[in-house]
């Protein structure tokens, strides 16, 4: 029902107009499980601003898209914070690192979780919480872990991977 992916800006192709990405995201984007092409980027990526995108779908309805990129690690780990939240408080928000942009998650029911994500417009939906999270989980461990692998030395990720490990046993 739920996928993510995430993917790296290829920082030698600027973004002007977001109405192109959606329809050119290999253009623009490389996928971080595309190793070959990933590895290709070493000499050009920023480690300290890693600009990329998470998208995130429930069956057809986009949660996430690439109009939405930021600096993507740093993502990722606000939404381990969020997920942390959540599970202790049954609530938990972040705004993106560079933009104005709000996700909120609240516990609705043991099963359902509300989703909202604010930027120019709102977008609220209730979503099978378990799944949900474990998505997320899983979709930051892939991150997190290619870069490692990918850039052994470059960048450390070693906290984010224990703390995704832990929300995983905790959320278990």
């Amino acid at each position: 029902m739920f996928s993510v992916n995430t993917f790296i800006h290829r920082p030698d192709r600027k973004i002007y107009d977001l109405s192109l990405l959606e329809s050119n995201i290999d253009y623009y984007f490389v996928q971080i499980t595309n190793t070959p092409e990933i590895m290709k980027l070493e000499d050009l990526l920023d480690f300290d601003y890693l600009d990329g995108a998470i998208t995130l779908k429930y069956f057809e309805q986009s949660l996430l898209d690439v109009t939405l990129w930021d600096l993507v690690d740093q993502l990722w780990a606000y939404i381990l914070n969020v997920i942390e939240s959540l599970l202790n408080t049954g609530e938990g928000k972040t705004y993106f690192p560079d933009q104005p942009i709000k996700l909120y998650l609240k516990s609705v029911s043991e099963d359902l979780v509300l989703y909202e994500i604010e930027t120019d417009e709102l977008i609220k939906v209730v979503l099978p919480k378990n799944e949900f999270i474990q998505t997320l989980l899983d979709g930051a461990d892939v991150f997190f872990r290619n870069m490692e692998e990918c850039f052994k030395g470059k960048c450390s990720y070693q906290y984010e991977i224990e703390k995704t490990e832990t929300l995983k046993r905790t959320f278990m």
